[in-house]
């Protein structure tokens, strides 16, 4: 078990899911039915499940190269985590006319955009450990099933940027430990301190 991957697609699909299950959440409300959260368990399934099939062609790749990629796919997602984060810190909120009637489809598409971001890191993530990445994935959806069953009118209103600052000085830690292991040959004992390291950068970006 390579505990920081886990912990990194345990993040990610849970910021991702949850999204996901707010959508749902907020259409359920206004149709009084479950079908909203029949097509939003569709749309992820439509991308998580090739995701960790057809995926796994990925060790074919050498590794090196792999890493690279995969570091620099952290970097990305990372650097947009922590900019919501920032957004939502400093109040700065997008506007808001996703909410209007535009059909229970809008829920699988949606759903599906937000599979397709968390499939994104879980690749990137699978090299590394295919059973920590898979695992940590299942408690994700797991955890969004039973807290948006629990907390169906609350899930929609649950704000992330707390989560989002974690999680990107976490894709950040592993994309420098991935870059280090690739140049430097870095040991893997060291992601805790980058991991600290980047949470007091991401502190002051949030602050300035």
């Amino acid at each position: 078990m390579d505990f920081g991957v886990f912990l990194a697609a345990l993040g990610i699909s849970l910021l991702e899911l949850t999204e996901a299950g707010a959508i749902a959440a907020i259409y359920h409300n206004i149709y009084k039915n479950n079908l909203p959260f029949i097509y939003a368990a569709i749309g992820v399934a439509i991308v998580l499940i090739p995701t960790f099939t057809v995926g796994r062609l990925i060790y074919l790749v050498p590794l090196n190269y792999v890493l690279l990629v995969s570091a620099v796919i952290l970097f990305y997602f990372g650097y947009r985590l922590i900019r919501s984060a920032r957004r939502s810190f400093k109040g700065i909120r997008k506007r808001s006319g996703e909410e209007k009637e535009e059909g229970i489809s809008v829920v699988l598409t949606v759903s599906a955009i937000e599979g397709l971001e968390a499939s994104l890191v879980i690749l990137a993530l699978l090299p590394q450990s295919y059973i920590s990445a898979l695992m940590g994935t299942l408690l994700a959806i797991m955890l969004v099933v039973i807290l948006t069953a629990l907390l169906k009118s609350q899930v929609a209103r649950i704000r992330l940027p707390h989560l989002k600052f974690v999680l990107s000085a976490l894709l950040f830690s592993l994309g420098t430990l991935w870059l280090g292991e690739v140049v430097f040959d870095l040991p893997d004992i060291i992601l805790p301190l980058f991991f600290v390291a980047y949470l007091g950068i991401n502190y002051l970006i949030v602050k300035l």
